[in-house]
């Protein structure tokens, strides 16, 4: 009896011991969380792409970009094509992207850094007839962006006979703006400066830009993406110089959201000739 006895406070001893253990134990810290640290900006690869081997939406984005000096960035699947388009005004010169940088001003926002030139052709290059596109494809990304900006210069070519550390001629003194020729023009000149390329639009649009026709006349159109004119507008403009523009075109919104274009053309002897074109979402 007095050893079952023993035995029984033996093992009140020993658990009592092992609770004390377990309450003595201190909890395992928590997993701190994992900081990441973001450039502020990165260099980015880039490379040309012809563009009849670009996806089907490059394409159609540069149909509707036809003969307009203009630059957008396109979505397809996951990479983002850079799309330049060039008309009367830069058609004697030919692009030349630079580089491109990523940079993220903040944790929740980053964009697309892009540098270039207009290089003027060399004696003798004759223009493009037809349309006139650059495209590039760009690398791999640290992270999906929300917007790009275009920054192009306009370069001339070096003067004949001058090696690249000559000292260029002097530059003439500007003509006196009195003095100063209107350029003729042929076919008419036109410029959209809003709504922006790709822009959601909603019944009035609101439309900003210049043209120039010899005419005297322009129309500005939305035209939805099966080519249903939606509304349109005449515009009274100068045949030699710019005339700066602001109207606006009402119209009956769509059932969905669809594709279209704002565009500003000329009617001569009942064919029309597109100035500027500007791709849209009609809402």
């Amino acid at each position: 009896m007095r050893r079952l006895l023993l035995l029984m406070l033996a093992a009140l001893f020993v658990t009592g011991s092992t609770g004390s253990c377990a309450v003595a134990r201190k909890p395992a810290p928590p997993d701190q969380p994992r900081t990441v640290i973001l450039p502020e900006s990165t260099r980015v690869s880039f490379d040309r792409v012809d563009l009849n081997q670009a996806p089907d939406v490059v394409r159609d984005v540069a149909r509707a970009l036809e003969n307009t000096d203009s630059s957008t960035w396109v979505q397809a699947g996951n990479d983002i094509y850079l799309l330049i388009s060039q008309g009367p005004r830069t058609r004697d010169y030919r692009v030349e992207i630079g580089e491109i940088t990523q940079r993220n001003p903040r944790a929740d926002f980053s964009w697309l850094d892009v540098k270039g030139a207009y290089a003027k052709s060399g004696p003798g290059q004759a223009p493009a007839a037809g349309p006139l596109f650059t495209v590039a494809r760009v690398g791999r990304l640290d992270r999906p962006v929300n917007g790009v900006a275009f920054q192009f210069t306009r370069r001339g070519e070096t003067a004949a006979g001058t090696t690249g550390a000559s000292p260029a001629a002097p530059a003439a003194p500007p003509t006196p703006p009195a003095a100063r020729k209107p350029v003729p023009v042929e076919q008419g000149e036109a410029q959209i400066n809003e709504p922006a390329p790709n822009r959601e639009i909603s019944s009035p649009v609101r439309v900003v830009g210049r043209a120039r026709h010899p005419g005297e006349e322009v129309r500005v159109r939305l035209v939805d993406g099966d080519g249903r004119v939606m509304a349109e507008k005449a515009l009274s403009v100068s045949r030699d110089r710019f005339t700066e523009f602001e109207t606006s075109l009402s119209y009956s919104p769509p059932a969905s959201p669809r594709p279209g274009f704002v565009e500003v053309l000329a009617v001569t002897r009942e064919k029309e000739t597109s100035l500027a074109r500007v791709p849209v979402t009609i809402k």
